[in-house]
């Protein structure tokens, strides 16, 4: 199970070429292309998110884990 940090930086990579895409076409009047866009960064946001979640809980069981070693 990864920590989180895979998803990221691929939500990262989806906002940045959704954001090229988006741009590229509002330049060229291309409606579709600038929806593939921003459905694009959308779909990057939320695998960030995921990674977000995935380190907390990653986290989370780390501590919960160390803790329990301690005793």
């Amino acid at each position: 199970m990864s920590n989180g940090n895979e998803d990221k930086l691929k939500g990262m990579k989806d906002k940045v070429v959704g954001k090229v895409k988006e741009e590229y076409g509002d330049l060229t009047d291309d409606a579709s292309k600038e929806l593939e866009g921003k459905l694009q960064q959308g779909k990057g946001e939320a695998r960030e998110r995921v990674g977000d979640a995935k380190k907390e809980v990653h986290d989370r069981v780390d501590d919960a884990l160390d803790h329990d070693h301690k005793k």
